[in-house]
């Protein structure tokens, strides 16, 4: 058998014919002929290859399964599944093959040529056979099951190049033109491309405005998706404004920024690993003003945002431990007040201060405070912030029963006052202009919109419902 099929291959026969006739494989077949030192004619192999590849499309065409076909002519059936327009890797019947060429001639230009594998784009005849289905009204499944397509493929064309006809009935018709698809599909490949910043300089001037006020990228894209929710010219990912400030040369949006500030100080970053306390921290020491207002006795309906009115709050430490900043974080918006202690944070002093602080909210929108064991609340066992407000600690060594808070005395840290800042030397008004700079910030968790805007909406929406 060995002896008989190398002889008909150096006789000039096809090894794919070769190895179906004697039931081997082709690559047993080349074995054979590698160790025999038999080499045939090349353009014979791939003249033969591509007529065994058309005989098994002809094949699947009337009614047998890929793997019986590919069996049936001697070839892998992932050879034969590429060749089928949506192959989909089982071996149910496809119910129609792509149209391949059974000879070696070339198509008189190149481009209409169908490409194999991910980079196979819809040639002249699929988009004639789409602007038909359009016509017809048949689904985009329907029309990729005439072509051998994919169904998404389909949907994608007929969204990007189609339009929408409403007639006098009010009945809606999807139509679509295949040379005017093509014009634009051809259009769309030319590279280099121009970038949107650079396309658009409204887009531009707002996302420099955004980074020029410490906003972070995905802000800025959330921030513009719900100021601009109907056009897409003004919309653009978090990953193209990170390109044009770190990976675009020349031109690029880094530079035009550089004229307002730094921009390596501009991104927010991660901080600093924090040092770890020791497991015994805090439990010792008895603390009076904790006693009856743990955490694990405020009412679980704390825990659901959905619920304003609940504050987080903390001190942060200026230089030298003397001078501190109070933050006080509402959990549903994000709305932050901010108390500057210039000179020191006793507990007298800071009870004092949250009170001045809280003095224009209601009893609505002030129910309670969750602090952690800090001794600068001590006071508020005898001293109550404000009628009606409840004042609850956390677990010793533990942040995250307060993340709002956490989050937001970060986001301090990194915008506008470092760790060693010294708030003696900060003014009154600077403190005012970054609690508006806070309220006026957009959030990616609000979906673009500021904290101002969340707590005028929730208390809004409370007093009509009330």
């Amino acid at each position: 058998m060995r002896q008989a099929a190398l002889a008909r291959v150096e006789a000039g026969e096809g090894v794919y014919a070769v190895a179906r006739d004697v039931g081997v494989g082709p690559d047993r077949v080349y074995a054979w002929m590698k160790a025999a030192g038999v080499t045939p004619p090349q353009t014979k192999g791939v003249r033969d290859k591509a007529e065994s590849v058309a005989r098994a499309c002809r094949l699947v065409q009337s009614g047998m399964t890929v793997t019986e076909a590919a069996d049936t002519v001697g070839i892998t059936r992932s050879v034969l599944r590429k060749q089928l327009a949506g192959g989909s890797g089982d071996d149910h019947q496809v119910p129609a093959p792509m149209r391949t060429q059974a000879t070696t001639e070339a198509p008189d230009d190149p481009a209409q040529l169908p490409r194999i594998g991910r980079g196979r784009r819809l040639t002249v005849e699929d988009r004639v056979m789409i602007q038909q289905g359009c016509a017809k009204g048949l689904s985009a499944r329907a029309i990729a099951g005439s072509i051998g397509r994919h169904h998404s493929v389909v949907s994608r064309e007929i969204t990007r190049n189609g339009w929408v006809v409403t007639g006098e009935d009010g009945t809606t018709t999807r139509l679509y033109n295949a040379h005017n698809a093509g014009v634009s599909a051809a259009g769309r490949l030319p590279r280099p491309k121009k970038r949107k910043l650079d396309a658009n300089p409204k887009l531009r001037s707002f996302v420099i405005a955004g980074v020029a006020r410490r906003w972070s990228p995905g802000r800025i894209s959330a921030w513009l998706d719900r100021l601009f929710p109907d056009d897409e010219s003004m919309h653009i990912s978090h990953e193209a404004i990170y390109a044009a400030l770190y990976v675009q040369a020349k031109g690029s949006l880094r530079q035009e920024l550089e004229a307002v500030m730094n921009t390596q100080q501009v991104l927010i970053r991660g901080g600093t690993k924090r040092k770890p306390r020791a497991r015994n921290a805090g439990i010792l020491s008895r603390k009076p003003w904790v006693e009856g207002a743990e955490i694990t006795t405020r009412s679980p309906d704390v825990d659901d945002r959905a619920i304003p009115g609940h504050w987080e709050g903390d001190l942060i430490i200026g230089k030298g431990g003397k001078s501190a900043l109070i933050t006080l974080v509402e959990r549903t918006s994000r709305y932050t007040l901010l108390g500057h202690l210039p000179d020191e944070h006793s507990s007298e002093t800071v009870v004092e201060t949250l009170q001045a602080m809280v003095k224009d909210l209601d009893a609505e929108q002030l129910k309670t405070i969750t602090w952690d064991q800090g001794v600068e609340m001590a006071a508020t066992a005898r001293v109550k912030i404000k009628d009606g407000c409840q004042v609850f600690f956390c677990d010793p060594r533990s942040p995250w029963q307060r993340p709002t808070n956490e989050n937001t005395n970060g986001e301090i840290r990194r915008r506008f006052y470092a760790k060693g800042t010294d708030f003696k030397a900060i003014t009154p008004e600077h403190v005012a202009w970054v609690q508006n700079e806070l309220n006026e910030t957009p959030r990616q968790i609000l979906n673009g919109a500021t904290p101002r805007e969340i707590l005028h909406e929730v208390f809004k929406r409370g007093a009509n419902t009330a």
